[in-house]
C-alpha cells in the first residue's frame, strides 16, 4: 500500500536467501488505487524482499519457508448404533461421511510428516472439536459422533507449533432411520358379521433395521380404544414381520347395529432418537342381525320357465 503518493509501476523485488540478484515481480493495482497485490510460486527456500515503487522503497523483509504437515492418508471406520445390528465398516481412503444417525466415525490420519506431528484435532462445524491422540506408529486416532449436518477438517500440529489445516473440508450427511411401514394382509376391507362370529386378522410390518413390536389397536362404537401385542414382548425385532390375530365378536357384548374399529400399530428400534411408530389405515366391522342373509331368488315352479328372477335380501 502506498502512502503519500501515487504510482502505477509497482513491484515487488525478491531473491533467494543468500543469492546475489533481486529479481522483479509486477504488482497488480486493486480496487483500491494505492493498494497492490501478486502471487509467488513454488516457493522451496527463504526469500528477502522489498517493494519498489518510483524510486521509494520499503525496507528489506526475509520469508522463512518451512515444510508443514498435511494428511497422506485417512482411514475412517464407522460403528453404528447397536439396534441396527449392522458390524463396523471400514474405508481405507476416507473423506465425506454418510451414516445414520448416533454412528461413531473412528479416524486414523497418516502425516506427511510423521516425525514432526505430534498432535492434531478434528474440527467439527456445528459441533466444535475433537482432539487427535498421536500413535506409537506415528498415525494420528480421533473420531466423533454423527448427530446434524455439517462438515469436518483435519488439523494438525507443525514443527514449530503451528496449527496447520491439513485437510480439505468433508461433509458429513447424517441419514435418517425411516419409520416402519404397517398393512392387513387379510381381510383387508370392511366386513358385516353377525354379533357372535369371529374374523381372523393379518397383519405385515417393515422396517429397515427391525420392527420390536406389534399392535392391533380396536374399539366398539367409538368407545375407547384397547390394544393387544401381536408381536413384541421379548421376541427379536425383525426387518419383516407377519402376525394374525382372531377378534371373537361374542366376546365383545356387540349387538345388531355396532360396529367395530380396528388397526394396526407398528414400533422401530431406534435408540439414538427414539422408537418411531406407524400406524395402518382403519377398518370397520359392522354388526347385522342374526336373520339378515341373502338368498338368491328361486323361480316359482308354476311359472313358465324362462323368466326373469328377482332377488331379495
Amino acid at each position: 500500500k502506498l502512502a503519500g503518493f501515487h504510482s502505477n509501476d509497482v513491484s515487488l523485488m525478491m531473491k533467494a536467501s543468500g543469492g546475489s540478484k533481486f529479481e522483479r515481480v509486477p504488482l497488480v493495482a486493486t480496487s483500491d488505487p494505492v493498494s497492490f497485490e501478486g502471487m509467488l510460486f513454488d516457493l522451496k527456500k527463504p526469500i528477502e524482499y522489498y517493494v519498489e515503487a518510483d524510486g521509494v522503497t520499503s525496507p528489506i523483509y526475509t520469508m522463512k519457508v518451512v515444510e508443514l504437515p498435511a494428511v497422506d492418508q485417512l482411514q475412517l471406520e464407522y460403528v453404528f448404533p447397536a439396534y441396527t445390528g449392522l458390524a463396523p465398516q471400514k474405508v481405507e481412503s476416507g473423506g465425506d461421511v454418510a451414516a445414520i444417525k448416533g454412528t461413531e466415525v473412528r479416524l486414523r490420519v497418516t502425516s506427511t510428516m510423521p516425525a514432526g506431528t505430534t498432535g492434531g484435532r478434528l474440527k467439527i462445524d456445528p459441533a466444535g472439536t475433537s482432539p487427535l491422540a498421536a500413535q506409537p506408529n506415528g498415525t494420528l486416532t480421533g473420531g466423533f459422533k454423527m448427530d446434524k449436518d455439517g462438515f469436518y477438517q483435519v488439523e494438525l500440529d507443525g514443527p514449530h507449533g503451528e496449527r496447520v489445516n491439513a485437510s480439505p473440508k468433508y461433509t458429513v450427511d447424517v441419514i435418517d432411520d425411516r419409520a416402519p411401514t404397517v398393512s392387513f394382509d387379510k381381510p383387508k376391507r370392511d366386513l358385516a358379521l353377525s354379533p357372535v362370529e369371529e374374523t381372523v386378522l393379518q397383519v405385515r410390518a417393515d422396517d429397515d433395521f427391525g420392527v420390536k413390536q406389534l399392535d392391533l389397536v380396536y374399539s366398539v362404537n367409538g368407545g375407547e380404544e384397547k390394544t393387544v401385542t401381536i408381536y413384541g414382548k421379548g421376541a427379536k425385532p425383525l426387518p419383516q414381520v407377519s402376525a394374525t390375530h382372531t377378534i371373537y365378536l361374542e366376546e365383545l357384548g356387540v349387538k345388531a347395529g355396532d360396529f367395530v374399529a380396528y388397526y394396526a400399530k407398528a414400533y422401530d428400534t431406534d435408540t439414538v432418537s427414539g422408537p418411531k411408530s406407524t400406524s395402518s389405515d382403519i377398518y370397520f366391522i359392522k354388526i347385522r342381525p342374526f336373520n339378515q342373509n341373502f338368498k338368491q331368488a328361486q323361480s316359482n315352479e308354476d311359472q313358465p320357465q324362462g323368466g326373469g328372477g328377482g332377488g331379495g335380501g
